[in-house]
C-alpha cells in the first residue's frame, strides 16, 4: 500500500477532555481503560488520575489558539463525581467561545426535578450523552437515565442515549427495553457493539463479543484525547491505553503545544491510513492469522484491532513498510 494522499484531517475536529479516570460504577464492558487500573480508581478516593485546575487553564489556553477545534467534549469516568473541575472547564470554555459536550451515566438524576436542578447550569452545552444499557444498569438505574432525558427535553438541551449490545441485543429489543423503562418516545440513541478491551477483557465471556468489525474507516480518528498529565492521543478509543509510545501518542502538551501536536493529523500516515481504510484493513494489510483467542476477540472490534496493531513494536515496523513511510 502507498502512503495514502495528504488529507486535510486537521478540519472541523473535536477535542476531549478525560477530566477524571474515576467512576462510581464498575461496569463489566467498560473499555475507558484497563480493568488492572481501574481497580484502582475507586469514586472516593483521592487519586492523581484528575485533571487539575491548571492543567485546565492551560490546555484550553491552547485550544483557544487552535483554530481547527471546533468544540470540546468533557468526558470520564464520570465528569459529576468532579462537578467542580466540569464547572471550571465549562467557565473557561464559555470565556473562549468554544461549544462543549458532557458525558454523564446520571447517577445524580434522583428525580426529574433533582435532574434539571443539575442541568440548568449547562443549558449552552450542545450535546449531553448519557450512557444507558444493561451495563449500566446494574449500577446506576435506567430510571435515573429517564429524569435526565426528560429534565434536557424540558431545558432544551440537545441529548444522546448511548447504549452498548453484547450478542443477543438487537436494537429492536434495546428501544423495547428503553420503553419499558419509560421512554417510549426516545428522540436520539447510539447503539455499539461491546468489544474485547478494557474491563471487558476480564469480566465478560468470550461469546458474549459480535463480530463488528468490516473494513470501513475509522471516524473516531476526529476526536483527539487528552489525558490528566498532558498526554494526548489521536482518538477517543484504545489508543490510550496502550502503553508506550506508538502511532497513535501525539505527544505532551506540557512539551510541546496543541497546533504542533494537531498538525501530525495530515503527517501521519498511520492516522490517515486509519481514517481512510481502517483498522481491519491495515490489519489484512499483515497478512497473519490470529495466534490465540485474545487477538480472535481483539480483532472482532476497530479498537481491539488498534491495540493488536499497535501494541506490538514489531507489527508496527512492517506497517512502516506496508505504508512505504519515508
Amino acid at each position: 500500500m502507498k502512503n495514502p494522499r495528504k488529507l486535510n484531517l486537521m478540519e472541523h475536529l473535536t477535542i476531549s477532555f478525560l477530566l477524571t479516570r474515576r467512576c462510581n460504577a464498575q461496569c463489566r464492558h467498560c473499555g475507558a481503560w484497563p480493568s488492572k487500573d481501574k481497580s484502582k480508581l475507586k469514586s472516593g478516593s483521592k487519586t492523581a488520575s484528575d485533571f487539575t485546575t491548571d492543567e485546565i487553564d492551560t490546555y484550553i489556553d491552547e485550544i483557544e489558539k487552535t483554530p481547527e477545534i471546533e468544540a470540546v467534549g468533557l468526558t470520564g469516568g464520570e465528569v459529576f463525581i468532579v462537578k467542580p473541575l466540569l464547572k471550571k472547564a465549562v467557565d473557561r470554555l464559555r470565556e473562549i467561545d468554544t461549544p462543549y459536550t458532557i458525558v454523564t451515566n446520571a447517577f445524580w438524576a434522583k428525580s426529574i426535578d433533582v435532574a434539571k436542578g443539575v442541568l440548568k447550569d449547562f443549558t449552552d452545552c450542545i450535546g449531553i450523552g448519557f450512557s444507558a444499557d444493561s451495563f449500566h444498569d446494574e449500577f446506576i438505574p435506567v430510571r435515573n437515565v429517564v429524569n435526565a432525558v426528560k429534565a434536557a427535553e424540558s431545558l432544551n438541551i440537545p441529548y444522546l442515549v448511548r447504549a452498548t449490545m453484547k450478542v443477543g441485543d438487537t436494537e429492536e429489543s434495546m428501544k423495547q427495553w428503553f420503553e419499558n423503562a419509560g421512554l417510549p418516545d426516545i428522540k436520539v440513541i447510539q447503539f455499539a457493539p461491546v468489544m474485547y478491551i478494557g474491563e471487558a477483557t476480564e469480566k465478560m465471556n468470550p461469546e458474549e463479543f459480535p463480530n463488528k468489525n468490516p473494513a470501513v474507516p475509522c471516524l473516531s480518528l476526529r476526536t483527539p484525547f487528552i489525558m490528566p498529565g498532558g498526554d494526548v492521543f489521536a482518538c477517543c478509543g484504545e489508543a490510550a491505553n496502550i502503553e508506550g509510545k506508538h502511532p497513535l501518542y501525539l505527544g505532551n502538551l506540557n512539551e510541546s503545544s496543541l497546533t504542533t501536536l494537531i498538525k501530525k493529523y495530515d503527517t501521519n500516515p498511520f492516522i490517515i491510513a486509519l481514517y481512510t481504510k481502517g483498522p481491519r484493513a491495515l490489519w489484512e494489510l499483515l497478512n497473519e492469522r490470529p495466534a490465540a483467542l485474545r487477538d480472535e476477540l481483539l480483532l472482532r472490534s476497530p479498537c481491539g484491532t488498534c491495540r493488536l496493531l499497535f501494541e506490538d513494536g514489531e507489527r508496527i515496523e512492517r506497517l512502516v513498510k506496508l505504508l512505504d513511510v519515508e
